[in-house]
């Protein structure tokens, strides 16, 4: 028996309980690593999930925009310009209009008809901002 009224069995059991306890914090301290260690993993699976879904989404409006358009030479100035069917677009080098059928035949408009579209598009662009 010691002074404080402990003998070497109570030290033992002692050193047991300490001895357990260190044992439940490092199990416990192992199970939240492992926790946030899935927390992490599922955060970039989550991030990479998302960055594919953009990619293909991309893919797609990039798929169908090409479906739409045409390629063009600008009878203008030559350049190589890309022109979604049934419309008019403008050379961005020269400012030559060019009109795409359905069909995707294209053609230079006339510096009249070529007037005529910009004042209609600053019309309905007055239009849809009074």
């Amino acid at each position: 028996m010691f002074g404080f009224g402990l003998d070497i069995g109570d030290l033992i059991d002692i050193g047991l309980q300490v001895a357990r306890s260190v044992e439940a914090h490092d199990e416990m301290a192992a199970a939240q690593a492992r926790a946030q260690a899935s927390r992490n993993e599922a955060e970039r699976m989550k991030h990479q999930a998302v960055a594919e879904t953009k990619a293909l989404e991309n893919r797609k409006l990039a798929e169908k925009i090409a479906a739409e358009s045409v390629g063009v030479d600008c009878q203008g100035c030559g350049a190589k310009l890309a022109i979604r069917k049934g419309s008019i677009s403008f050379c961005a080098y020269c400012g030559s209009a060019i009109r795409v059928t359905e069909e995707g035949k294209a053609s230079v408009l006339s510096p009249e008809a070529r007037k005529a579209v910009i004042d209609r598009a600053r019309a309905e662009h007055n239009k849809n901002n009074q």
